[in-house]
């Protein structure tokens, strides 16, 4: 009776709910029948001349690994009944062949081939997706067939899945939950994958983690996060095998900023994809917060774009996502559970790409100065997910209501995206007491102010990286120009705004109110010239008390025309034209453009800053060129102004007048000097009379540019500067920052009608104390001298020295030394010649841009021949001052970590009148 049974049990009774052994984790063929030589089970991840299959798990069934192309078979599944969805989906790779190479999905009662499915002459795997629902209930197989010998003459299968298991339909998911590490787990395979970081391995600090992110400590989603750093930092998948007939890309994130979008390409969120050669997906964001999904349906580049109204914000959380579906030939996207963009594609499946899969950056980014890998996110990235279905409506609003009603009221936190100092820490050559931006890039610091008892300092800066490129302005405050504290960045380049290109230098006034108004050079591409200036105004009044809130007018301030007046028989550089300092004196506002003058015949005459006027701060009336260069005469002072300063001098009745030289064309005398002028200015008639057409040159060194400046609460005109740090693309890329600003400086009338400088007094509060390290006075003996400085070692510190000689013709003192001098900075005093030098030829040049750094001289004329020097060290800074009257501002990049001694010379007898040495802090508050 027991026999009879089993015999009459229909065939369905013995099928199991999928066949055995459908990931091949086994190890072999356990579960299968095969025939002939053609499968073998293996757990390689690469095929020898290149990577990777992407197999889920560790093995899978590769059709060349045991007997080449040549060899033919069959492979036949253990028996299943089909349930629940009938959605059956696997991992294919190989041959395309549909006729001799194919996995099938067979009958199991008379082997009839109900669905089936090829290669793609491809050795990584993609998942297709079967709807089987018409058979459900049936007992069926998968057989692998393979009858063809020629080349591709094999086919690849891993990791059948019935009725979307695991995770219904989810194909991968990275919750990115770690708070340390140089990986992330992806939660369905379990699998480690790489995360790219410059710190990973670093080259001038010590090595530290990716930037994990941690706010909310109930463990929540968005609790934890990876913050992308806009340039190094990326998640790479090898080998991944994206769903084609059927795709949902899920996350949630928080841009920092928006890059430029060069050459068209988004900066990549997830995406695996090639355009150019149409294979693979995209789901990124472009310039302004708008963001697409892009794909390749056939070989067809497809693309979706979220509506004007749903662009992505800067800095806060927003849910994602992006679905498409091959039945329908839609492809969707949805923002905060809400539908805001679709389109149709036609008729087919997504063409998979062979490379990576990476979340973080475009896998195929375009490179600027052949370093930066642009179209790179900056800011939180989170629960990053993939689906091999299209998720409806429906499901993709719970999705984002399941996070957001975790929180209290329903309200996602808003995200930290403020960026942190503290990863630089250990860097041997980045500056602790000039001010510099939290990270990356600065150029020119420019429009400081005084508000409601804070002096707010502006500067140029690419959220990005450290890199020139897709300038706004970043923003501090400080309560005396010495301590800084970081704010978020004031203007960014906005879409419909007055600068959607770019926001560059500029300067601040106020208005009648005493509103702070901050006047910007307008980048737009889209008119000629593309630099206009521009106003920005608090966002609401009364302006709050940082000044964090800022809305651009809509309309540009002054717009450069070519018919301007710059004298007879010339005509304005049509097209050069930036820059606005603006001042006020009684009702009326001044508002200085630099620019260019030429002869009619296009011969260049020099640089220019154009003079306007107004009483209103909105209409403005062109009065003449302030000044015109003489390119001719000083070739040095360029065919181009940049950056005016126009100050008064106390109250001596002078003004003086600064440029930044510049040369359309190119030049090695391009970020090198600041020429001032200083004569008699006349609010009234408009005109400024130099009391010399000499220029003079500021800084005798070849790093400060970029003067900005203003008058401030005491009175006092104080000056602003960049300090080329003048590295490698390269050191700039594995620094991770560029340039800092120099010390802020105090100018005034000497008795003798040159420009005094100093820095501000307020430096002496960074002293780590009071009393000097080392104090020195009436030292004739400078080898007793320089026993008492051996013991004072350091790379931040301040000096203070009155030195003479009755027999030296040169003397001075060296700086970051090494103990037996193989390397040092020597400033210098040279009698003879009466000049003030900075000798770097043994400074060292680690980093730098030039291998030979050389010396720089300027002249200076001593008071009975004593040189008093306030000198200032700070990491890879060298700032001198020669008796308030002129001053080298250089760099130094030591390859010694004990270069840090300091020592005292002379050619003859000298006499140390008085030395006195203090450590420098941070000038950096929380």
């Amino acid at each position: 009776m027991i026999l009879a049974l089993l015999v009459a049990t229909p065939v369905s009774a013995w099928a199991a709910a999928e066949p055995a052994n459908p990931d091949f984790e086994t190890g072999d063929l356990s579960g299968w029948t095969a025939t002939g030589n053609a499968f073998t089970v293996t757990a390689d991840t690469s095929w020898g001349w290149a990577c990777c299959f992407g197999q889920q798990g560790a093995s899978h069934v590769w059709g060349f690994k045991a007997n080449g192309d040549a060899a033919t078979g069959t492979l036949t599944s253990s028996t299943f009944t089909l349930s629940g969805t009938g959605q059956i989906d696997f991992l294919v790779g190989g041959g395309n062949n549909a006729n001799d190479l194919y996995v099938a999905l067979v009958r199991a009662s008379d082997g009839a081939v109900l669905r089936k499915e090829t290669g793609n002459d491809s050795e990584v795997y993609r998942r297709v997706t079967w709807d089987a629902s018409a058979y459900l209930g049936q007992d069926l197989k998968i057989r692998v067939v393979d009858q063809a010998t020629g080349g591709w003459g094999h086919i690849n299968l891993d990791d059948i899945r019935l009725d979307g298991a695991p995770g219904d339909g989810l194909v991968t998911h990275w919750p990115f939950t770690e708070t340390a590490g140089t990986t992330v787990r992806e939660a369905i395979s379990g699998r480690a994958d790489p995360v790219n970081y410059v710190f990973t391995n670093a080259k001038y600090k010590p090595s530290s983690d990716p930037l994990w992110y941690q706010q909310d400590p109930a463990g929540k989603a968005l609790s934890n996060a990876l913050l992308f750093d806009g340039y190094s930092t990326w998640v790479t998948r090898p080998g991944f095998a994206p769903p084609t007939d059927a795709l949902t890309v899920e996350a949630w994130v928080a841009p920092r900023a928006f890059e430029w979008g060069d050459e068209g390409k988004l900066e990549g969120i997830v995406n695996q994809h090639n355009q150019g050669a149409g294979r693979g997906f995209i789901l990124g964001v472009g310039r302004h917060g708008k963001w697409s999904f892009q794909a390749s349906v056939n070989g067809s580049w497809q693309s979706v774009w979220a509506g004007a109204d749903a662009s992505l914000p800067a800095r806060r959380w927003s849910h994602i996502a992006a679905t498409f579906d091959a039945s329908d030939h839609s492809m969707k996207l949805y923002l905060n559970g809400r539908q805001v963009g679709s389109s149709t594609a036609p008729a087919g499946v997504i063409t998979p790409d062979g490379g990576d899969l990476v979340i973080g950056r475009n896998n195929h980014p375009v490179m600027i100065n052949g370093t930066f890998p642009v179209n790179t996110f900056a800011g939180l990235i989170d629960e990053v997910k993939i689906y091999d279905k299209a998720l409806t409506a429906t499901d993709v609003t719970a999705s984002y209501e399941a996070v957001r009603t975790s929180y209290p009221g329903g309200a996602v936190p808003t995200p930290d995206l403020s960026m942190n100092r503290a990863r630089y820490t250990g860097d041997k050559y980045r500056p602790q007491y000039h001010f510099m931006p939290p990270e990356h890039w600065m150029n020119e610091p420019h429009a400081p102010i005084f508000y409601n008892g804070q002096y707010h300092l502006f500067y140029q800066q690419n959220q990005h990286g450290p890199y020139w490129h897709n300038i706004g302005w970043g923003h501090t405050v400080s309560a005396d120009m010495v301590t800084w504290r970081d704010l978020p960045p004031a203007l960014v380049p906005t879409a419909g705004s007055v600068a959607p290109d770019g926001v560059w230098s500029g300067s601040a006034t106020k208005d009648a109110d005493g509103n702070p108004l901050l006047f910007i050079t307008a980048g737009d591409d889209s008119v000629f010239p593309n630099q206009r200036t521009g106003v920005a105004r608090c966002a609401s009044l009364p302006c709050q008390q940082d000044l964090v809130d800022w809305k651009m007018d809509p309309a540009p301030v002054t717009v450069q025309s070519p018919a301007l007046d710059v004298g007879e028989g010339r005509k304005v550089k049509y097209g050069e034209f930036r820059d606005p300092f603006v001042w006020r004196e009684g009702n009326t506002w001044f508002q200085l453009v630099t620019s260019g003058v030429q002869t009619t015949g296009g011969g260049d005459v020099g640089g220019t800053a154009l003079l306007y006027s107004s009483t209103d701060q909105k209409n403005w009336t062109y009065e003449g060129p302030l000044m015109v260069g003489d390119i001719h005469t000083y070739p040095k002072t360029g065919q181009v102004w940049e950056l005016p300063v126009f100050l008064p001098l106390g109250d001596s009745g002078k003004h003086v007048f600064m440029i930044n030289p510049m040369w359309s064309g190119g030049s090695p005398h391009n970020v090198k000097y600041v020429w001032y002028w200083i004569g008699n200015w006349n609010a009234a008639t408009r005109k400024f009379v130099p009391d010399s057409t000499v220029p003079k040159l500021f800084d005798y060194g070849e790093h400060f540019t970029g003067p900005s400046g203003f008058v401030d609460d005491q009175g006092r005109s104080v000056i602003f500067s960049i300090a080329q740090d003048k590295r490698t693309e390269q050191a700039h890329h594995d620094s991770g920052w560029a340039h800092n600003a120099g010390l802020p400086l105090q100018v005034s009338l000497r008795p003798d009608g040159d420009l005094g400088v100093k820095p501000l007094p307020e430096m002496a509060s960074l002293h780590t104390t009071a009393a000097p390290l080392v104090t020195l006075t009436n030292q004739n003996d400078l080898s007793a001298a320089n026993q008492q400085l051996s013991g004072v070692r350091g790379d931040t510190l301040h000096i203070q020295l009155e030195m003479s000689a009755s027999a030296a013709s040169r003397y001075g003192i060296k700086v970051r030394r090494s103990p037996a001098g193989e390397e040092e900075t020597l400033l210098s005093y040279n009698k003879n010649d009466k000049t003030f030098c900075v000798d770097r030829t043994r400074s060292g040049a680690i980093s730098s841009l030039f291998a030979d750094l050389g010396v720089q001289c300027g002249p200076v004329t001593l008071a009975d021949d004593v040189l008093t020097l306030d000198l200032f060290l700070d990491k890879s800074m060298v700032e001198a001052y020669v008796g308030g009257h002129k001053s080298i501002t250089t760099r130094v990049y030591p390859a010694r970590d004990d270069s840090l001694g300091l020592a005292l010379f002379a050619d003859g007898a000298a006499t140390v009148k008085s030395l006195k040495v203090w450590a420098m802090k941070s000038a950096f508050t929380d």
